[in-house]
């Protein structure tokens, strides 16, 4: 009997030694295999620390005069080269662009020489894409649309009567910033492209030149 209990004490003893660590081995082991069983392909090309923004697309939204929008379209978060790639080449993306460039059109009348950029960019903004991308730039798109915006200024002495359809120069624009927050908001805003202020907006759409002959950019 005393020996049944002193073999049974040593058992005790070596259990309470070796329980901890072989517990801890074990639950290595298990983390380890699920770990292994649950990545996929998809999880590992987001494994970088090499992340950028991307253009994913320039979308020309247009109506039957050939007149409209150039909608830039970015990734949402910085992404990695091969995250960027699968973005830009999924389906469901690629037929919201065409859905955006024919509804668009039908939705303003038929008529986008006269849409104004503000109440474009906000049925852009809630037009439905993919949640990894979001538009990064609006700008006016159509010869007749841009030239809008290098007309006679009689507060601008030397302003520029024709616009560089390759620099856009004095082209009317929106930001991110404009299109995802301040728009949505309730907020009209109008930028100039390349003009005499980085930073020159207005309130309301000046069709008129908003830079000089001697500030061209070629």
């Amino acid at each position: 009997m005393k020996q049944i209990r002193k073999r049974a004490d040593e058992l005790v003893l070596i259990a309470a030694a070796i329980g901890p660590w072989t517990l801890l081995v074990v639950a290595v082991l298990i983390i380890g295999t699920l770990k292994c069983c649950l990545t996929t392909d998809s999880d590992s090309i987001d494994e970088s620390i090499n992340k950028s923004p991307g253009i994913v697309a320039h979308v020309m939204v247009l109506d039957s005069t050939d007149n409209g929008f150039r909608v830039v379209y970015a990734t949402a978060e910085p992404v990695t080269d091969e995250r960027f790639a699968e973005i830009c080449d999924r389906p469901g993306i690629l037929e919201g662009f065409e859905n955006l460039k024919r509804k668009a059109p039908e939705h303003f009348g038929g008529n986008l020489l006269e849409t104004d950029i503000c109440d474009f960019a906000l049925y852009a903004y809630r037009f439905p894409i993919d949640k990894d991308v979001r538009i990064h730039n609006i700008f006016v798109a159509g010869k007749e649309k841009m030239d809008f915006y290098v007309r006679n200024n009689p507060d601008l002495p030397g302003c520029a009567t024709w616009m560089h359809h390759g620099t856009e120069q004095g082209n009317q624009y929106l930001n991110a910033d404009d299109i995802n927050h301040c728009i949505p908001n309730g907020r009209r805003i109008y930028r100039y492209w390349k003009c005499r202020y980085l930073l020159q907006t207005s309130d309301t759409d000046e069709r008129f030149s908003h830079f000089t002959e001697e500030e061209r950019l070629y």
